[in-house]
């Protein structure tokens, strides 16, 4: 996915929905996780961002417990220190990026975009 700052997002029933990630934190599961960008394994007590996510209700049961706007919670996704790390600086650059993009591609492309254009001046 190119890095950009356009989504055209229409959410359908069974959609998975992703917050931005919240504050760091230590990573206080029962077990390691592994990051929702590169995939590497997180140790217990390393710092991570906790990642929220909802489903669009699918099912009946869903609608008819969460309401037909409600959200069905999944289990949050947690990024690495370093993952969390470029995603707030992409973001503060302006651009919209998801958790679950790999960040360091992304910010290879960015790095790839900003020295074409400065061989183009």
């Amino acid at each position: 996915m190119p890095l950009t700052c356009h989504y055209d997002w229409d959410p359908e029933s069974g959609d998975i929905c992703w917050d931005t990630p919240g504050e760091y934190e230590l990573l206080s599961t029962s077990r390691r996780q592994r990051c929702c960008s590169c995939n590497t394994l997180i140790a217990l007590e390393t710092i991570v961002c906790s990642v929220e996510r909802w489903k669009i209700p699918e099912y009946e049961v869903e609608v008819a417990i969460y309401g037909e706007d409600g959200l069905v919670p999944r289990s949050n996704k947690f990024l690495c220190e370093e993952c969390a790390d470029l995603y707030f600086s992409l973001s503060e650059l302006g651009f919209c990026v998801m958790p679950y993009e790999n960040q360091k591609e992304l910010v290879k492309e960015y790095a790839e975009g900003t020295s074409r254009n400065k061989t183009a001046t």
